[in-house]
């Protein structure tokens, strides 16, 4: 292969990881670090009516979105700086008699994350038949192969009701500080 045959090679394999690497930091289409208004529009472009669309913190919650085939309401997380750092998937709350139903949304969700994150860490840490703790994440599986995020999916069990989740956080803007503000100086003089 000539030298000029191998740049172009190494050239497309650049381009590739990097559209990989693009595609991973993203939810709907939405990269992480956009604004609250940008997540709110995109989300409103896609058809769908997010809620708690104010205050700096709050949540942008859309509460019926199609995962694949899965129905889920995804929460947007916004850091100090009001910038998208991560997204949570969750199902609707099922009795214990439909517990399976759960696990097999919580299958589901692994497998659409395998595609978009690679291979998870390892096989399934819990079953049906394992015993839950309740009101926390149960991890189901994780994914360690994208430096930038942390992704799991889980079982919750809040008191006699299941339901599965799915959390991709970015790390680095997860942690994204607001920058300090100069303070004002007090003013002297009465304020009444």
């Amino acid at each position: 292969m000539s030298k000029f045959g191998i740049v172009i090679t190494f050239l497309i394999l650049v381009f590739t990881l990097h559209a990989q690497a693009q595609s991973q930091n993203n939810f709907a289409g939405i990269p992480f670090g956009s604004s609250r208004e940008t997540v709110i529009e995109e989300m409103m472009k896609k058809g769908y009516e997010p809620y708690g669309q104010s205050g700096v913190g709050e949540r942008v919650v859309i509460p019926v979105f199609m995962f694949g085939e899965l129905p889920v309401q995804v929460d947007f997380i916004f850091n100090k700086n009001d910038k998208f750092y991560a997204f949570e998937i969750r199902t609707g709350r099922v009795e214990r008699a439909r517990l399976s139903k759960t696990f097999e949304a919580v299958a589901y969700m692994s497998d659409q994350f395998s595609l978009k994150y690679g291979k998870p860490s390892g096989a399934p840490a819990i079953g049906e038949t394992s015993y839950l703790k309740e009101n926390v994440h149960n991890f189901y599986q994780e994914w360690f192969s994208v430096k930038a995020l942390n992704a799991y999916t889980a079982v919750v069990q809040k008191g006699a009701r299941y339901y599965a989740v799915g959390s991709v956080t970015h790390r680095q803007l997860a942690v994204e500080a607001e920058k300090q503000r100069p303070r004002e100086k007090a003013s002297e003089a009465p304020v009444f």
